[in-house]
C-alpha cells in the first residue's frame, strides 16, 4: 500500500515537474516575444520620420502595398555632421514590383546638374537636400524622372557603418586595388585590394563612397554601392535569429529616418521579399562639365544628363511601377539596363 501510494506521489510530482517545465518554456517564449515585438515596436518608433507633404494630392498616394501594388522608394544616404545639415551624397531610387518580381534601381550621381523646382534655377542635385531636406529632394526627384515618390528612406553614413558592423560584415569582390580615406577623414586609412574581401562597417563605406580612383568615376561608384546593398540584404536574409535583429535595430535606428510605418515594413517583409533576389541597374548616361554657379561663385563640376536617355530611363520606371507611359517611346529603354544580379 505505501509502495503504491509512493509511486502515486512520484507520478504526480514528476507530471508537476513536466507542467512547470512546460508552463517556464512558454513563458520563456512569451516573454522572449514579447521582448522582441517591444524591441521592433521601439525600433519603428525611433526610425520614424514625417510623412511627405503632398501625400494624397497625386499618384503618390495611389499604391497599396497591403495588395501587392508596385511602388517606389528614395535611399538617400546623406554626410550629416554636428552643425552641418550635409547634403544628400548618394541619391537612389528604387522601384519595386511584386508582379514582375523584381527591383529596378537608379543611381542619380550627386553632382547632376538640374532646375530647381518653381524657382527654375540651375543647381546641382545633392544640394537640394541642403536646401529643404527630403521634401524638397523627393519633389525634385519627382519632376526630374517624372514618377510618383512613394517612400523614403535617408540613412546617415554612420548608419551604414553601424549596420554592416551589426550583421558581421559582408562579402564583396572588388574589381579595383585603392586607398581611400575614413568616415573620420584620415586620409589613406581604408586600403581595399583587388578581389573577393569581408569588409566591416568602415571599409564597405569606403568602398561604397570612393570616386576619384575609380577609371569609371561615378559609374563605378555606382556599380559599388550596388554591391554594398545587395551584400547587406543577402546577409539581413541569411539571419536566422531574432535577437540579431534586436542588435540591428539598435546599430540603425539612431541613424535612419523613413516615412515607412512599423505595419508598412512587416507588409513589404511578407509581400516584397522575395523581389530583392532579382535588382537591375538603370543608367543616367551624360557627360561631363563644369559650369559658373553665382551662388558658389566659382566654376563646378557637373554631371548633364544626355535628356533622350533621361527619358528612357523615366518610361522605364514608369511602366515598371505599371502607370500610364509617358512621351518616349518604352523600346528606347533596352539600351539603359547595364546588369542585372540575381541571387537564389
Amino acid at each position: 500500500m505505501r509502495t503504491e501510494r509512493r509511486q502515486m506521489k512520484n507520478k504526480k510530482s514528476r507530471k508537476f515537474l513536466i507542467l512547470s517545465s512546460i508552463l517556464v518554456v512558454l513563458l520563456g517564449i512569451g516573454l522572449y516575444i514579447g521582448y522582441v515585438f517591444f524591441s521592433a515596436n521601439h525600433f519603428f518608433n525611433q526610425i520614424q520620420g514625417d510623412d511627405l507633404p503632398n501625400k494624397g494630392t497625386n499618384e503618390t498616394d495611389q499604391v497599396v502595398i497591403e495588395n501587392k501594388e508596385p511602388f517606389s522608394i528614395l535611399l538617400l544616404g546623406v554626410d550629416e555632421r554636428p552643425g552641418d545639415k550635409g547634403r544628400a551624397d548618394t541619391i537612389l531610387v528604387a522601384t519595386i514590383n511584386p508582379n514582375t518580381n523584381d527591383v529596378k534601381l537608379l543611381s542619380i550621381p550627386r553632382d547632376t546638374l538640374i532646375e530647381l523646382p518653381k524657382s527654375g534655377e540651375l543647381d546641382k542635385i545633392n544640394a537640394t537636400y541642403a536646401y529643404d531636406g527630403i521634401p524638397y529632394v523627393v519633389e525634385t526627384v519627382e519632376d526630374y524622372l517624372d514618377i510618383p515618390i512613394n517612400y523614403y528612406a535617408k540613412i546617415n553614413f554612420q548608419g551604414m557603418v553601424d549596420l554592416v558592423n551589426a550583421i558581421g560584415g559582408i562579402t564583396i569582390d572588388s574589381p579595383l586595388d585603392f586607398t581611400v580615406q575614413d568616415s573620420n577623414e584620415h586620409s589613406n586609412a581604408i586600403q581595399v585590394k583587388k578581389g573577393v574581401q569581408h569588409m566591416d562597417g568602415e571599409k564597405a563605406l569606403g568602398y561604397a563612397r570612393m570616386r576619384k580612383q575609380d577609371p569609371r568615376g561615378d559609374w563605378g561608384r555606382q556599380e559599388r554601392q550596388r554591391q554594398v546593398i545587395e551584400a547587406i540584404i543577402d546577409e539581413i536574409i541569411s539571419i536566422s535569429s531574432l535577437t540579431n535583429f534586436n542588435r540591428i535595430f539598435n546599430a540603425i535606428a539612431p541613424n535612419l529616418t523613413t516615412n515607412l510605418s512599423g505595419r508598412e515594413i512587416w507588409i513589404l517583409g511578407t509581400n516584397y521579399a522575395s523581389a530583392a533576389n532579382k535588382i537591375t541597374s538603370l543608367v543616367l548616361e551624360g557627360e561631363e562639365d563644369r559650369i559658373y554657379f553665382p551662388s558658389y561663385g566659382q566654376e563646378v563640376y557637373v554631371w548633364k544628363p544626355n535628356e533622350d536617355k533621361k527619358a528612357a530611363v523615366s518610361a522605364e520606371l514608369r511602366r515598371h511601377l505599371e502607370l500610364e507611359p509617358n512621351a518616349i517611346d518604352s523600346s528606347e529603354t533596352d539600351s539603359m539596363e547595364t546588369s542585372s544580379a540575381t541571387s537564389e
